[in-house]
């Protein structure tokens, strides 16, 4: 795991050309950063990591310990990730799943005053640079 989570984003999509693809791959990275926070604050770690969490749950965890120390939109734009991941868990129209990561980047824009995401050099740069900026403000908690 890289210290930036610009550098791990750009290490896990750097190559990737499908946005279903990158969609997985954020969502795990989402995913793995929420059960970092929460190990981090157990006394005894072992009993998070062994139960079965999921998405979800590890979301009000992390949330019910560290909800002032992230804008609210952060939380909601966890929530939105994880209701698209999902959607496209169960639905086979892509285009549903375009419309859906669309309104995830709208979201996020509405947020952030600077977005420099016709910078970046990657393929779907909104998205990746959306999932940058939660990415960072979940490990800007601890």
């Amino acid at each position: 795991m890289f210290d930036n989570p610009f550098l791990e984003l750009v290490d896990v999509l750097e190559n990737i050309n499908d946005i279903e693809l990158s969609l997985l791959k954020c969502h795990l990275l989402i995913e793995k950063e929420l059960e970092r926070i929460a190990l981090i604050g157990a006394e005894k770690p072992k009993y998070i990591s062994e139960s079965r969490l999921t998405f979800s749950n590890k979301i009000a965890l992390v949330r019910s310990f560290h909800n002032s120390k992230c804008e609210s939109w952060v939380w909601g734009a966890i929530n939105k990730l994880n209701k698209v991941r999902n959607l496209m868990a169960h639905n086979l129209s892509s285009a549903e799943i375009d419309s859906e990561i669309s309104s995830y980047t709208a979201l996020l824009k509405i947020e952030e005053e600077i977005w420099p995401a016709e910078l970046l050099k990657v393929k779907h740069a909104d998205f990746f640079w959306a999932v940058y900026l939660v990415l960072g403000k979940l490990r800007g908690i601890v």
